[in-house]
């Protein structure tokens, strides 16, 4: 029973639980720690609802800290998918605070995150305020590569918010629900895919929490949901669904690029070098990756422009279909190695200055913080 005030709530926190062995009590008790007060129900500015999505309720309490359990609100989702897409749609839907925010019930908040955030939106009027995020072992996360001189009123473009994919910091509810935003339930990974990307370029009034407190990922939980190796029609789906959707085709041509160009140099890049690491990159992966990247590139021919010129001989070979997982693999290697010429000029020098090409890229990105 939801016994909680409807009317004070100020920031709603979905997280979801997937089985009874991730370590839930710490994301709890970081939110707890966040600056917001949880109780009592005529105060509450705080409230989070944990979804045990397929998954026994009792067991994810019990492993909550007593003085915790009452501040929570605990619910059961079973959609028999493994994905996070339902229990945050779920959780979302009982959200009524002025702002939303998902999490993973294997992270955490520094102290204060919250409150900070939430002051920190309200100052710029933002209606999305990105988190900035760190490991937990104390490494920045450089996304999303926003200018370095910039907080508020980010350009989508220009802020290359693309690298942010999943939409965690605060969002106002009242957005949310008027884009009509949810994470699609029928695909295996990417499910935050299209949600960020429609948020993004809403023309919503996007702020970026620099120098606030961050969002924590750890990788101590024995195993991730998004984690899990697919294939590469499965892993993809998303990219190519995306670049044919209504949607992007009503996007400016410089706005599809930039979403195109993120998908080629994270996503498509990012599955080459996981499977030719591997060694288990074979024919089927190399047909599937070369029908990905003709969709993709054909949705928005200019997103190649400014990638390196490493970039563009791992590119080449994803196009003509290269199945030697050897060649890809140097060639997913070499465009990483940053000591090599070849990673800091585009191929097209015409796009030196571009806020995609490799040198404006990586000093944006080394000032993120």
């Amino acid at each position: 029973m939801d016994n909680y005030s409807q009317d004070s709530v100020l920031v709603d926190v979905v997280v979801a639980v997937h089985t009874p062995d991730r370590p839930v009590e710490r994301t709890v008790a970081s939110l707890m720690a966040s600056g917001l007060p949880t109780g009592p129900a005529e105060a509450k500015r705080l409230r989070v609802t944990v979804v045990c999505h397929n998954t026994a309720v009792e067991p994810i309490r019990a492993r909550v800290a007593p003085e915790h359990r009452e501040l929570v609100r605990f619910v059961h989702y079973e959609d028999g998918i493994k994905s996070p897409a339902g229990p945050f749609n779920h959780g979302m839907a009982l959200a009524t605070g002025t702002w939303v925010s998902i999490m993973g019930s294997d992270d955490s908040l520094e102290p204060g995150a919250l409150a900070r955030w939430v002051e920190a939106a309200g100052r710029t009027g933002a209606d999305v305020l990105i988190a900035p995020m760190a490991h937990a072992g104390g490494a920045a996360i450089h996304t999303p590569v926003v200018r370095r001189t910039k907080t508020a009123g980010l350009d989508p473009v220009a802020d290359r918010l693309t690298y942010r994919t999943a939409p965690l910091g605060i969002m106002r509810l009242s957005l949310v629900r008027s884009l009509g935003l949810d994470f699609p339930t029928r695909y295996a990974t990417g499910e935050d895919q299209s949600f960020s990307a429609r948020l993004w370029f809403s023309g919503a009034n996007i702020s970026f929490g620099r120098g606030l407190p961050r969002y924590l990922v750890h990788d101590d939980a024995a195993v991730r949901v998004t984690a899990t190796p697919r294939s590469v029609t499965d892993d993809l789906a998303f990219a190519t669904d995306l670049v044919k959707s209504d949607w992007f085709a009503r996007l400016a041509p410089a706005q599809r690029a930039a979403i195109v160009t993120k998908l080629i140099r994270v996503h498509v890049f990012g599955h080459v070098m996981l499977r030719a690491d591997a060694g288990t990159w074979h024919a089927g992966d190399a047909a599937g990756m070369a029908s990905v990247a003709r969709t993709l590139l054909f949705a928005a021919p200019a997103a190649a422009r400014p990638l390196s010129v490493a970039d563009r001989a791992l590119l080449d070979a994803v196009a003509r279909a290269e199945a030697d997982p050897a060649v890809m693999k140097s060639l997913a290697t070499l465009r990483r190695t940053f000591t090599n010429p070849r990673t800091w000029l585009p191929r097209d020098l015409s796009q030196l200055l571009h806020p995609e090409a490799p040198l404006r890229f990586m000093s944006a990105s080394a000032l993120v913080s």
